[in-house]
């Protein structure tokens, strides 16, 4: 639709100044409340000046334009876009403004669009603040990179569509009302008109909506592409940095014609030191700490934090803000690639990805000590939030031949990949290290291959590859022999014993665990005692001896308590679980239970989570019941199983797989599918809080029942239990989707529930 905002007829408004021809648009999509809300400020006589202010692709000019047509009714003068960065020089940026017509009674209004005032803010503002000053009726909608920087100025931020993020087994109903996937099936849906998102394509689909960002110009490029490629075609292309490439049409202004042209534009005018820094934090992989890139910075630190800066103001970095941790400066994708090619014009390519891998390097060593004790949850989340800059430093480090400082990087990794679930990446680089160091015999090389051996196979144990853990554990005893070290060779035997006992080989691995455990105690190593005695108790309660194995348990519990080791703790919590399951003690298996699942909580763990999660469903089943429930807890623990790649044992697969099938039966198998497919999708957290809730008594006078609702608020309510959308809602009983919202909150709100599940919980506990 080309945009036609016309004026009135008069003589002030057609002294106003000739709008630039703007291109012919589709409709806008996924901006529905940031459109309300600049319209909301348009309408307000006292808002004189909004300025929309975004990285490049977001979208900004799409908004401004929409909401002009939407509101220019209330501008009797008349509403004009002007496309500033069309301008080219300074003169004619001040000419623009000064020769529009003053209003001095403000009688009548008139909107004036400035598209793209970045590279011409500073000889802007003072000539919007001069007639903003004399016309009482002028407003002013801008946008760009950056604010004019004028009191009274509404700075509006634009961000990109919110992506789909990574989801196993994707629903098609789950993620079409996505904005970033809704843009992207539209636009494909217009250049291919066979186009449909499909249980086929949606996994492709989401994967390049959240490779890109969710930027609604990347996406809109990427949807033509559809013309030549098929989209599994085109998500390869784009995960081999394609969209660096990707070109639109030609009746768009000339700086939103492709992604290079767009990241070009952006950067236009920035000094070379602002560039050079821009260039290095562009091979950061999820951003950095300001402390980060203070320290890898190549400016000196008064440059560094200029830089910084001026690079904010500019949105060519965002400050994201962090849960727990310290807020991150990010590269958009749109100009990472433009950064990388920088590197290389400027030679620093190798001298930037040398200093990230060492930076790395040394912190995973530094901080790998306090993966344990008081201060491990603030280090293990400060490893994995760095999690994807760490793969990037091992892949230079392989990629330059530096294998021994990538197998030390690898084994400080072990800890943080078993809380992440990344185990099968951190398996295969393990072993290939390993394999890589295996014709140096010298002390320093082999105590790091068996060190390397170790993490994988605590990698290949926590995957459910017992035999393989095992085959693992042998090596690094073997090596450990090789270098006369008895207490770590004790450590290993006792890691072999354990995974002999899971892989089913008892009558192997009992001796190795009582002898390791002996000869840990005479070292004086607690921790290493610990985990022996852990092992050896599974080892007794598979063999039926309840009491030994309950003696060694405690022994384990008491250790760990004492050195504040959370995940240690956690698992020996779940063997206890077991042992009180085995012995009919139901209230004492659920206690150890919930302890387990607020210590893997703490640490944000995603592995050992999977376990504690189907044990406490199983739990709560065998008790108090909770169906619906415990679907969904056993379907969130199969969701991070298959995300992380990994199996229950199989005697406890078995029994899992009995209690499904019960609850299929006693739930019906349309409800049990919905109750499934809702418990597929929450956060981990939220599954930990909703899970600890089930079966736990409310202090007497605490009143959640669904009779404090209004019919309305029920309505909405039993519609959210059954995992309508807020626009399903919003249609099935005719009211606005903004009007769903609201009812939804005051629904949370009356029922003392954080998550649409909790709601669906609390009405199912109603009816």
């Amino acid at each position: 639709m080309r945009v036609e905002l016309k004026m009135p007829a008069s003589r002030e408004a057609s002294a106003l100044p000739t709008a630039s021809p703007w291109p012919s648009r589709s409709a806008l999509v996924g901006r529905e409340w940031e459109l309300l809300a600049v319209e909301g400020k348009l309408l307000d006589r006292s808002v004189r000046l909004i300025t929309l202010v975004g990285a490049g692709g977001v979208g900004k000019s799409r908004l401004a334009v929409e909401a002009g047509r939407a509101v220019s009714g209330e501008f009797a003068r008349g509403v004009r876009v002007v496309d500033v960065a069309a301008l080219g020089s300074a003169e004619a940026v001040r000419t623009l403004v000064g020769h529009a017509t003053v209003d001095p009674t403000g009688d009548s209004r008139a909107l004036l669009v400035l598209d793209g005032v970045e590279h011409h803010a500073a000889e802007l503002a003072q000539p919007v603040a001069d007639r903003l000053a004399l016309d009482p009726g002028l407003t002013v909608l801008a946008t760009g990179q950056r604010a004019l920087r004028i009191y009274g100025e509404r700075v509006v931020p634009v961000v990109p569509l919110t992506p789909p993020g990574p989801l196993v087994e994707p629903d098609v109903a789950e993620v079409q009302d996505n904005p970033a996937v809704l843009l992207f099936s539209q636009r494909a849906h217009e250049v291919n008109p066979d186009f449909t998102l499909t249980a086929e394509n949606v996994a492709a689909v989401l994967d390049i909506c959240n490779l890109l960002e969710g930027v609604p110009l990347a996406l809109e490029l990427a949807a033509a592409r559809l013309r030549l490629f098929p989209v599994f075609e085109l998500r390869s292309w784009l995960r081999r940095g394609g969209d660096s490439h990707l070109a639109g049409p030609v009746d768009v202004p000339g700086r939103q014609r492709s992604i290079r042209a767009v990241a070009e534009w952006s950067c236009r005018g920035i000094s070379p030191e602002q560039r050079r820094l821009l260039a290095w934090l562009s091979i950061f992989e999820g951003g950095a700490t300001v402390a980060t890139v203070e320290k890898v910075s190549p400016l000196a630190p008064a440059d560094t934090a200029q830089a910084i800066e001026a690079l904010l103001d500019r949105s060519l970095l965002t400050l994201v803000e962090q849960p727990r941790a310290d807020s991150r400066l990010t590269v958009s994708r749109v100009l990472r690639a433009y950064g990388r090619a920088l590197l290389d014009e400027q030679g620093d390519a190798r001298k930037a990805r040398d200093a990230h891998a060492r930076y790395f390097g040394r912190l995973l060593r530094t901080i790998e000590g306090r993966f344990h004790g008081s201060e491990q949850r603030r280090w293990l989340r400060v490893a994995c939030l760095e999690h994807d800059n760490i793969l990037a430093a091992l892949d230079h480090l392989q990629q330059v031949g530096d294998i021994e400082e990538q197998a030390s990087l690898l084994v400080a990794c072990q800890r943080p990949w078993l809380i992440r679930g990344e185990l099968r990446d951190g398996l295969h680089r393990c072993d290939s290290a390993a394999a890589a160091l295996a014709h140096d015999d010298s002390e320093r090389v082999l105590r790091l291959r068996a060190r390397l051996h170790t993490a994988a196979g605590y990698l290949a144990s926590a995957r459910g590859d017992h035999d393989g853990a095992a085959h693992r554990h042998r090596r690094a005893v073997t090596i450990y022999k090789q270098l006369r070290d008895a207490q770590q060779g004790a450590r290993a035997s006792a890691r072999l014993g354990r995974s002999l006992v899971a892989a089913g080989d008892r009558e192997a691995g009992q001796p190795l665990l009582t002898s390791a455990r002996s000869t840990l105690e005479w070292w004086g190593d607690t921790a290493g005692s610990a985990e022996a005695a852990a092992g050896l108790a599974e080892a007794l309660l598979d063999a039926g001896a309840l009491t030994e194995a309950g003696t060694l348990l405690d022994r384990a519990l008491r250790i760990h308590r004492q050195n504040g080791e959370i995940r240690d703790l956690a698992e020996v919590l779940l063997v206890s679980a077991r042992l009180a399951g085995r012995a009919s003690d139901g209230p004492a298996a659920q206690s150890a239970l919930r302890e387990s699942l607020r210590l893997l909580d703490s640490i944000d763990d995603r592995n050992v989570l999977a376990d504690a999660l189907e044990a406490f469903a199983v739990a709560v089943q065998d008790g108090a019941g909770h169906p619906q429930q415990v679907t969904r807890l056993l379907a969130a623990a199969d969701a991070m199983r298959r995300r992380a790649g990994t199996t229950a044992p199989g005697s406890r697969r078995d029994g899992i797989d009995e209690v499904v099938s019960a609850l299929r039966r006693q739930l019906g198998a349309t409800v049990f599918a919905g109750a499934w497919a809702e418990g597929a999708r929450p956060r981990p957290e939220v599954l930990v809080a909703e899970a600890l809730a089930v079966g736990e008594s409310r202090p007497a006078g605490v009143r959640t029942e669904a009779g404090l609702l209004t019919p309305r608020q029920l309505q909405v309510a039993l519609s959210v239990a059954e995992g309508m959308t807020n626009r399903q809602i919003a249609n099935q009983l005719c009211i606005a989707e903004w009007t769903v919202v609201n009812h939804v909150r005051q629904v949370m709100r009356k029922l003392g529930c954080t998550s649409r599940v909790q709601v669906a919980w609390a009405v199912g506990r109603r009816r």
